[in-house]
C-alpha cells in the first residue's frame, strides 16, 4: 500500500487512558500533492504538539513545541533537545512535562511524558553529537480519539537545497494562545538569512518563549533556488520540512554604573533571529546505534 506524504496515523493504544500498544501504523490513501495549499495547511497543523507542565489547578503552561514524524510503522515526537535536558547539569528535565495533543471531540488531552516512558520503557534518543539540539521520543496515538497527523521523513528537505533568500514558515505555539480548545499552533513567516557549513541555518522568522522544537517548512513558491541562481518553476510548489527550530538569537548589553564602574543591570533583546537545525541531523539520529537498539525492540515486542 503506498504511503503518501502526510498520513493520518493508526496506532492502537492500551491501558487506563491508552487502548493498546504502540502497534504499526496504517495509512489513508490520498493524493496530497494536489491539494491547494490552503487545504494542506490545517491537515500539516495537526502534527503539531504542545509541550509544557500543568499548574496546580491541572492548566496547562506550554513552554515548547514539537510535532509528530514517522519512521517506518511508528510514530516519533520530535523537539529540541535543550526543552527536555539540561546539557549544562547532564539531568533531564522533563519530570513533569506534559504532551497535548487535540482531540477529535474538541478537546485537549495531556499525555505524561514520564507516564509513556514507564509504561512503554522508552526513552528520548538524542544525536551522538551532544551539541546538536535535537531529541526524538516514540509517541502512542489513539486514533479513534486524537486529531493527529504524522509528517514521514520523505518529506524532508536536504541542507543543501536549502538557500538563503528563500521563503519559510514555522508553526508554533504562542503565549497568550494556548488557552484555546483545541490547540492551535500559530504560522510565523520569515526568510532564511544565513546558510552555515554545518547543516545549520538561520530564519530571520522571530521566535519566542515557546517556539523551540518548531518545524521549519519551506513556503510554496514558484521560484526555484539552485546553485546557478533562481528560476521561475513549478517544480517546489509542495511544502517541505527543512528543519526544527533550536534557539532564538539575544543580544545582551550591561549598564555600567558611572560611579563604581559595576554592572548594574544587563538588557538582553530577540535580535529576531532563530536558528534551525536541519533534518539531516533528525535522519542521523534515525541511523545512530541508538535509535535502531529502541526502535527494534518496540518491532520486537509488537508494541
Amino acid at each position: 500500500m503506498r504511503i503518501n506524504r502526510f498520513v493520518s496515523l493508526v496506532v492502537l493504544v492500551s491501558l487506563g487512558v491508552y487502548l493498546g500498544i504502540i502497534s504499526p501504523l496504517e495509512a489513508a490513501e490520498g493524493q496530497e500533492q494536489d491539494q491547494p495549499f490552503f487545504k494542506l495547511l490545517p491537515e500539516i497543523k495537526k502534527a503539531v504538539v504542545f509541550l509544557g507542565v500543568l499548574d496546580s489547578s491541572g492548566k496547562p503552561i506550554v513552554n515548547a513545541t514539537g510535532f509528530l514524524v514517522r519512521y517506518e510503522e511508528h510514530a516519533y515526537l520530535t523537539t529540541a533537545k535543550h526543552v527536555v535536558y539540561n546539557s549544562e547539569t547532564n539531568e533531564f528535565q522533563d519530570e513533569d512535562q506534559v504532551a497535548l495533543v487535540n482531540l477529535k471531540s474538541g478537546k485537549v488531552s495531556a499525555r505524561a511524558i514520564q507516564e509513556l516512558k514507564k509504561r512503554f520503557r522508552i526513552e528520548w534518543i538524542f544525536h551522538e553529537d551532544p551539541a546538536v539540539d535535537l531529541a526524538i521520543l516514540p509517541f502512542p496515538i489513539n486514533a479513534e480519539q486524537d486529531a493527529v497527523k504524522v509528517v514521514p521523513d520523505r518529506l524532508f528537505l536536504e541542507a543543501a537545497s536549502v538557500h538563503e533568500l528563500a521563503d519559510v514558515f514555522f508553526l508554533s505555539s504562542h503565549p497568550g494562545m494556548i488557552e484555546t480548545q483545541p490547540l492551535r499552533p500559530v504560522i510565523r513567516m520569515g526568510g532564511v538569512s544565513l546558510v552555515e557549513g554545518d547543516k545549520t541555518f538561520y530564519i530571520d522568522a522571530a521566535s519566542f518563549p515557546g517556539s523551540s522544537g518548531s518545524p521549519v517548512f519551506l513556503k510554496p513558491s514558484p521560484f526555484n533556488f539552485s546553485d546557478r541562481g533562481m528560476t521561475l518553476s513549478t517544480k517546489n510548489i509542495g511544502i517541505e520540512c527543512i528543519g526544527i527550530v533550536g534557539e532564538f538569537i539575544h543580544y545582551s548589553e550591561v549598564a555600567v554604573s558611572a560611579q563604581t564602574g559595576r554592572p548594574r543591570v544587563v538588557f538582553e533583546q530577540n535580535t529576531g533571529m532563530s536558528r534551525v537545525w536541519s533534518v539531516e541531523y533528525l535522519q542521523d539520529i534515525f541511523q545512530s546505534k541508538a535509535f535502531k537498539k529502541q526502535h527494534q525492540s518496540l518491532k520486537d515486542k509488537d508494541i
